[in-house]
């Protein structure tokens, strides 16, 4: 077997990225519109144009986020067909793959081990996969937005490396510049943490360069960096995020008891969320440290696995300045994570046969675990899809009804479907007809009123007719 896949490496690697397309579509499929995709798609289906997607973008910065890159994006899917942002979702996350998968330095060529390593990381650890990754709203402003920084951060060390055959300075140059202000505009952690990385590769290369007597500064450097803080700030000066940050703050501590307080909570949720990849990574860097390869000050600042740790850190606590986030917030401190142990894991040298056992056991046990889990919970995805599709199909027949009252009641989820790869349960329909959920409903079918009751009392009430 070994010799098989090292023979066809190449045509198993390009398998291996068709199967992570064809697993992550199949999961969109099954995710319809929730939460907040009914409040946006109400606003969109109002929209004549691509210019009237642009003013409600333009008056939801003013009036409520600043992240007008991902915002955007998410009243763009929602103007489409569903079937055409599960096509487009699929390839950003395989495009996420790849990402992270240029950014490991010092694997084979079409590493499959590394390959591997990062989809089951991805699956396992990815935060709020649901939210994160399937839902509309979500996966615009996190995969996509993580996509767009972490695609700046790869062309950034891309030229770096190559600094003696750059052509086209200038063009080069501003292409940065207006790329970097898309990056800076994504979310406000994560395209802090990727400036972070910006300046620590850039830093080194110079420090790097300059003790070789070479003190030029490509003009992209300069204006990739300017680009992204011109992004930055125009997210977070947006008048919108303040009234937001206003409203989500009420009843925290304020001062330096509300930083020690949100500084604490992140470090709680810290642990929480990627306690698993944090124990590998220390491992990791034992081992590291064992074979001398951080032994001394520039090994340590140019070796990746600290950079991007750092940048993880980083892209966390700067929560801190923040009303308390919601765990989404960690996406993008997570996939830097992710791609820090991944490096340091491929840096091992793993001459001795119980190394390489570890490796390739780890990858092994994760490609096991997200085969039962993937169709397990592709099962329950199904099961949540059907059900969404039997309350849509009773309200739109009684819509349809002449003689229907516009009152009508649904079955809540089933709560034995709920998974984490589903954000339907966290957002679903209650009994209260005013509830934020059902007014969504209401105003995008134009019914009456939509209340919901568990499953098995509306079994008995209206199973039969």
């Amino acid at each position: 077997m070994a010799a098989f896949i090292e023979k066809y490496r190449k045509q198993v690697f390009w398998l291996i990225l068709a199967a992570a397309f064809v697993t992550i579509y199949a999961y969109n499929l099954l995710t319809p519109y929730m939460s907040d995709d009914y409040a946006y798609a109400i606003s969109v289906r109002e929209a004549g144009s691509l210019w009237d997607l642009v003013k409600q973008q333009y008056g939801e910065y003013l009036s409520n986020s600043g992240r007008v890159i991902g915002q955007f994006n998410v009243r763009l899917s929602l103007s489409v067909s569903k079937q055409v942002f599960n096509v487009v979702n699929s390839f950003m996350f395989v495009g996420l793959t790849l990402l992270m998968y240029a950014n490991i330095r010092r694997k084979k060529k079409n590493d499959i081990f590394v390959l591997l390593l990062i989809i089951t990381f991805l699956w396992k650890f990815a935060v709020s996969f649901g939210q994160t990754m399937l839902w509309i709203c979500g996966a615009c402003n996190y995969l996509w937005g993580s996509v767009i920084i972490l695609g700046f951060v790869t062309l950034y060390r891309h030229f770096l490396e190559k600094d003696g055959g750059i052509k086209h300075g200038v063009i080069l140059a501003a292409g940065m510049f207006l790329y970097g202000i898309a990056a800076g505009w994504c979310n406000e952690n994560t395209s802090g943490g990727g400036l972070f990385l910006v300046l620590m590769f850039g830093l080194n290369h110079w420090w790097n360069k300059k003790k070789q007597g070479q003190k030029r500064i490509p003009p992209f450097m300069i204006s990739g960096v300017l680009g992204m803080c011109c992004g930055m700030l125009g997210m977070i000066s947006a008048p919108g995020i303040r009234n937001r940050s206003q409203t989500m703050s009420e009843g925290e501590y304020t001062g330096i008891v509300g930083l020690l307080s949100r500084t604490y909570k992140i470090t709680i949720n810290l642990r929480e969320l990627f306690f698993p990849v944090i124990v590998i990574t220390v491992i990791v860097l034992v081992f590291l440290v064992l074979q001398k390869k951080l032994q001394g000050w520039s090994r340590f600042r140019n070796n990746e696995t600290v950079l991007f740790l750092a940048a993880a850190v980083a892209t966390s606590y700067a929560l801190a300045i923040a009303p308390t986030p919601m765990n989404r917030a960690f996406f993008g401190a997570g996939i830097f994570l992710f791609i820090a142990c991944i490096q340091g894991i491929v840096d091992i040298a793993d001459h001795e046969q119980v190394i390489r056992a570890a490796k390739y056991s780890l990858v092994s046990i994760l490609c096991v675990w997200l085969f039962f889990t993937y169709l397990d919970n592709l099962v329950n995805l199904a099961r949540i899809y059907r059900e969404e599709q039997e309350r849509i199909a009773l309200i739109r027949a009684d819509k349809a009804d002449p003689e229907g009252d516009g009152i009508v009641v649904v079955p809540r989820l089933r709560e034995a479907f709920a998974n984490p790869y589903s954000d339907a349960h966290n957002s679903d329909l209650e009994d209260d007809k005013d509830y934020w959920i059902n007014l969504y409903y209401e105003v995008y079918y134009d019914v009456g009123n939509i209340t919901a009751i568990p499953r098995d009392e509306w079994d008995e009430l209206y199973g039969d007719e």
